[in-house]
């Protein structure tokens, strides 16, 4: 075997499957002893996908040697489909197999589903991206994190109205605004503290950043909400935006999205 490993709790990579369906078609799972990790542009090479699903995040993890596993997103997500909100998961690769195998099993024991996905030969373009555990704060002038929930509900709003937002940060709060043919609007979130830290509003300013984004993306990387209850964006003049979601917790991993900005033609 040169990958075996146990999620606990199959709906972890389900949610993920499911933030990244509509951005990538086909995906190498590049595995190593570390965990498992993919990196992708969408199909019109403007925003790119990074996910690290560290090996703490799974009950069992034994990767013989690094491999790449190409899959099929729309396959997997059908797979995980079957996969009950209790059901863990295992996955099982041999050396040079030209499947993956996945075994969804009920929290009794008592169903158990198998499924062997057929891998592709994708070629992979090998992206330069901050690595790293924490946002390297430097980088972005602007870091903000609020409740996922907001901001996907932000995006899908204001999608109604226009087809690009403009995000803007200064110390007074984050301002999300859309102008189309009907009008013009905007959603402000000003810092707030809370109980639960899935419900503030912190933001980091160095120097106040105003940047243009296709709002559907956006709608596209809000999918991500249910993997975590804050998202944290990374906002800095002529960079690309970055939203963040760690995998329920920091230690598990991260789920990534990256969007050039829009320039004023």
């Amino acid at each position: 075997m040169v990958l075996e490993a146990q999620l606990q709790q199959a709906v972890l990579l389900k949610k993920v499957v499911d933030a990244m369906k509509d951005l990538c078609k086909d995906v190498n799972f590049d595995c190593s002893e570390k965990g498992l990790q993919v990196q992708s542009m969408d199909s019109s090479h403007v925003a790119l996908v990074s996910l690290l699903l560290r090996e703490s995040a799974f009950a069992e993890f034994k990767c013989d040697r690094p491999t790449s596993l190409g899959m099929n997103v729309d396959s997997l997500g059908k797979i995980l489909k079957m996969c009950g909100q209790n059901d863990s998961l295992k996955l099982r690769a041999q050396n040079d197999a030209d499947v993956v195998s996945f075994q969804c099993e009920s929290g009794e024991d008592d169903r158990i589903a198998d499924f062997d996905l057929k891998l592709m030969q994708i070629e992979s373009e090998h992206m330069e991206i901050p690595r790293g555990r924490r946002l390297p704060e430097q980088h972005y002038k602007v870091v903000a994190k609020l409740p996922s929930a907001e901001f996907q509900k932000i995006c899908r709003d204001l999608k109604e109205f226009g087809e690009t937002m403009q995000v803007k940060a200064t110390k007074e709060g984050i301002t999300f605004t859309v102008q189309g043919d009907m009008g013009a609007g905007n959603v402000m979130l000003k810092p707030r503290a809370a109980e639960k830290p899935e419900d503030a509003v912190s933001l980091t300013v160095h120097e106040p950043v105003s940047a243009t984004f296709a709002l559907r993306y956006l709608v596209n990387f809000a999918k991500a909400a249910p993997l975590c209850g804050t998202v944290e964006l990374g906002l800095g003049p002529d960079a690309p935006l970055l939203v963040r979601y760690n995998l329920e917790n920091a230690d598990n991993g991260h789920l990534q999205f990256y969007l050039a900005p829009k320039i004023d033609e």
